[in-house]
Order: structure tokens, then C-alpha cells, then sequence
């Protein structure tokens, strides 16, 4: 026969495992919540672990986009677990033209989880988005896609003479035509820049989908040169380039 002595004991050990389970799953999502730490600031140009704003101008933030989320999806009580989580990283400003990397997960429905990614690049003055074609020469963009390898290979198994291709815009028909990924004219980095030469070393990332409602960046290493309005603006005010932060692209 167990004595009151031992079973307050028992109980008090249930209790404490109660706690420490309860506890747990806590201190783990609290050690994965990023922290709104400062990662930049310049001219009222601000960069933290979550968010962006120039002139008190909001850029991204990953608080908003949560409320967004379930404010916009999720209508009806579910027995479902909901999940959204989204994230940013700085890539690479020129200038005005700032680069980020965002993704984006998500479970409802009682689905999958489930992801998406990708890079866009905006003009913190005015908060449009900005184009390839803005920046560099179409010029240059033709010649660094003919000399891609993959690209070269892509043609080949398709049958399709790209020594031919003579717009930039035809060049992304052709890879929408051919691949299952997504290319963007925003989804551009700079990694390096070449004042001699006024070439510039850029990443062209594609979102790439490898199954189950997941998705993964696809990256096109391009040299090109800067438009001659903006040579300076390469010369001399690129404040971080590619690998400064860290990010899911690779160099």
C-alpha cells in the first residue's frame, strides 16, 4: 500500500513533468521568434530582422502580414491547426534600388504545409518595383543569357536557336516556355560591380517548384552593365551587396 508520503511525491513529479512539457513547446517557439533586431539604417532607410520602412513608409513587416493572413483566410472556427509564418532578408541596395529576399509558410485547411519564395527589388524613393531592364543594358542582358550554359542546353533540348533571340522579352517567353519556373524582372541581386569594366555581377533567381506545395529559388549568375545614368550610382553609393545578410541565395 502506497503511503500519503509516497503519493504527494508521485504528484508532485506528475506536476513537474506537466510543467516542463507545457514549458517547453514555449520556450522553443520563443527561441524561434526573430527578434527585431537592427540590421541597417541609412537617410531614414531603416532595415530590422522583420521589417523595412523608408520615411516611415512600410516596405514589408512580418507582423502585418500574419494579421493580413488570418484576417483575409481564415473566416469559419477550424479543428485544424493554422499556421502562417513569413521572413525577409536584405540582399543588395544601390543606390535606391533595394533588393530582399521574402518567404512565405503556411498550413490551413487541414492541408500540408506549404511554402513559397522569392527576391523583388524596389525603389525605396518612390516604392515601385524596379526592372532589370531599368537598370542594365538590354544589350547586356542578351549577351550574358546566350552565354549561360544552361540556358545553352535548355535551347539545345528544345530546339530552339537562342543566337537568335534578339529581346530581352522574348528571352522570358522562352524560359516560361520551357522550364517550370517562374522568372520575374524584379527578382534580381547584385553581388559585385566592376568600376573599370561598368559590369556588374548579378544574380537572376527564378521560384522553382519541386512538389507538394513547396517551392525553392533557382539562381542565373549574370554579368551586366549598368545603364550609363547609372554608372555613378554603382560606382559610388552601393551600400551592401549580395552576402552582407544572411539570405537562402547562394553567391
Amino acid at each position: 500500500m502506497q503511503t500519503l508520503h509516497t503519493l504527494r511525491i508521485k504528484r508532485y513529479c506528475y506536476l513537474l513533468i506537466l510543467l516542463f512539457f507545457g514549458i517547453a513547446p514555449l520556450r522553443a517557439q520563443l527561441k524561434n521568434t526573430p527578434q527585431d533586431s537592427l540590421l541597417f539604417e541609412r537617410n531614414n532607410f531603416k532595415i530590422t530582422a522583420t521589417k523595412a520602412t523608408h520615411n516611415d513608409t512600410v516596405i514589408y513587416n512580418t507582423k502585418k502580414d500574419s494579421l493580413n493572413f488570418f484576417k483575409n483566410n481564415i473566416t469559419e472556427p477550424t479543428e485544424c491547426k493554422v499556421f502562417f509564418s513569413s521572413h525577409y532578408n536584405p540582399l543588395s541596395l544601390v543606390g535606391p534600388y533595394y533588393s530582399y529576399e521574402y518567404g512565405v509558410a503556411t498550413q490551413e485547411a487541414c492541408g500540408l504545409m506549404g511554402n513559397t519564395l522569392g527576391i523583388a527589388t524596389v525603389n525605396i524613393n518612390t516604392m515601385q518595383k524596379v526592372t532589370l531592364q531599368e537598370l542594365f543594358t538590354e544589350k547586356s542582358l542578351l549577351k550574358a543569357l546566350k552565354n549561360d550554359s544552361w540556358i545553352k542546353e535548355l535551347g539545345q533540348l528544345n530546339n530552339i536557336p537562342i543566337s537568335k533571340i534578339k529581346t530581352f522579352k522574348t528571352f522570358l517567353y522562352f524560359l516560361s516556355d520551357t522550364t517550370s519556373m517562374q522568372f520575374s524582372t524584379q527578382s534580381f541581386a547584385v553581388l559585385d560591380y566592376n568600376s573599370a569594366t561598368n559590369e556588374a555581377q548579378v544574380r537572376f533567381v527564378a521560384q522553382e517548384y519541386i512538389g507538394y506545395d513547396h517551392n525553392k529559388h533557382f539562381q542565373l549568375g549574370l554579368t551586366l552593365q549598368p545603364k550609363e545614368n547609372l554608372k555613378e550610382v554603382f560606382k559610388s553609393q552601393i551600400d551592401f551587396k549580395l552576402g552582407a545578410y544572411k539570405n537562402g541565395l547562394i553567391k
